[in-house]
């Protein structure tokens, strides 16, 4: 039971040669990122997305809406001259609410000290604040189940029971109001 297993490290060069790869699929995908992303801004431009709504293109693509509506954002509000290429189109679409003098250079921060998506969210939020403006919610769906998943989170375990049998009930019924004076 108390053996000691020995694991050889593979050779450096072998690593290396492996680590290349993987950037270079990640290379890959950023630019089919971004390429999707020009997609949704032509059909933009063309009158396509009056027809085709991001749940129809969901459906038909197997991409989430929010991530088509992220690509369509940052697409418009960064064209090719404007963007960090070693950035991904949720690092701009993160920003794309801020100016743009103030985003290009937090974007140009967020590459050289490799920051995540979130790091830039935080910062929006935090100018969002700083500066009193109330940017529009451009996914409302998406932004009140946050809202109802951090109150579950929060929840104690006999209050998500309760809760989850009134959402039970509620889906039952093609997703209804809850009446919780009716429920309890």
């Amino acid at each position: 039971m108390n053996a000691i297993t020995v694991i050889k490290a593979a050779p450096a060069g072998q690593i290396e040669a492996w680590v290349e790869k993987g950037r270079a699929l990640v290379s890959e995908r950023l630019d089919v990122d971004w390429r999707i992303a020009d997609w949704m801004a032509e059909g933009k431009v063309a009158g396509h997305l009056s027809q085709a709504k991001f749940d129809f293109l969901s459906d038909n693509l197997g991409l989430a809406p929010k991530r088509l509506k992220d690509a369509l954002k940052a697409a418009t509000s960064f064209p090719p001259a404007l963007r960090d290429v070693s950035l991904s189109v949720e690092h701009h679409a993160a920003v794309a609410s801020l100016p743009r003098e103030e985003a290009l250079p937090l974007l140009k921060r967020a590459s050289a000290d490799h920051l995540p998506v979130n790091a830039l969210r935080e910062y929006v939020t935090q100018h969002r604040y700083a500066t009193g403006q109330n940017f529009a919610d451009e996914d409302t769906d998406s932004t009140l189940a946050t809202h109802i998943l951090r109150a579950w989170n929060r929840a104690t375990p006999d209050a998500r029971e309760t809760a989850f049998a009134m959402i039970e009930i509620a889906a039952a019924h093609q997703f209804t109001i809850i009446d919780e004076d009716e429920v309890l």
